[in-house]
């Protein structure tokens, strides 16, 4: 199995170096690229072959926020897991809006923070429940009612589906949940993605919660 080359972006030397350590002692995990700012990590893309770029988000010149827009503008489908010791809402939220795959704390345990990079490289969504909720839930307009449109759009399975996905639920895991085949569950997660007008997994689950459909764990 192919291992998941990952790229470091943080601006403090001594932070790549742990991670770095932390990481490459995990099976399956090579660091293949290291970048201290946003224009650094543009630069090595159009040479270094990654799986998944791990990003602080605050770096000086372009910051993580603007990074994460740019590349996913180079990359759609690369996973971009943010990793930060800070957490305030209006980046939380900006970062996720602008295509970043998941978002955890720099105080997340090691052995969570190797789970969450194999999750995300995997085309998972990962969020910290402690940060998620509270982010989304200030960017809600009115969650009393579901938006009544995209609640007709979707099946009451794909709902279903839905809800699971805003859990951080994988296909296998969804499958299991609800006894259907992983197959069934790529095809709604399609539909899902199809109707909602999302490219990924991340940007539904965001889309559901702001239009009253779903809640993330932890979420009042």
């Amino acid at each position: 199995m192919q291992a998941i080359r990952v790229m470091i972006a943080d601006d403090h030397e001594l932070v790549r170096l742990a991670l770095r350590t932390l990481l490459e002692g995990e099976d399956g995990i090579e660091v293949v690229a290291e970048a201290p700012d946003g224009e650094t990590v543009l630069e090595l893309m159009k040479t270094t072959a990654i799986h998944l770029l791990l990003l602080d988000l605050r770096m000086p010149g372009i910051g993580g926020v603007e990074t994460c827009r740019r590349v996913r503008q180079i990359d759609p489908e690369l996973p971009i897991l943010v990793l930060t010791s800070f957490d305030d809402e209006e980046e939380m939220f900006g970062v996720l809006a602008a295509g970043a795959s998941g978002y955890i704390l720099k105080d997340t345990r090691p052995e969570q923070l190797a789970q969450a990079v194999r999750t995300v490289a995997e085309g998972q969504a990962v969020f910290d429940s402690g940060i998620a909720a509270r982010v989304i839930a200030g960017k809600t307009a009115a969650q009393n009612e579901p938006d009544p449109v995209l609640l007709n759009l979707l099946s009451e399975r794909e709902l279903q589906v839905l809800k699971l996905m805003a859990k951080g639920l994988s296909n296998k895991e969804i499958g299991r949940a609800l006894w259907i085949g992983e197959t069934t569950v790529k095809t709604h997660v399609s539909r899902i993605l199809r109707k909602m007008g999302q490219s990924d997994r991340t940007q539904a689950v965001l889309a559901a919660v702001q239009a009253g459909l779903v809640r993330l764990p932890g979420a009042q």
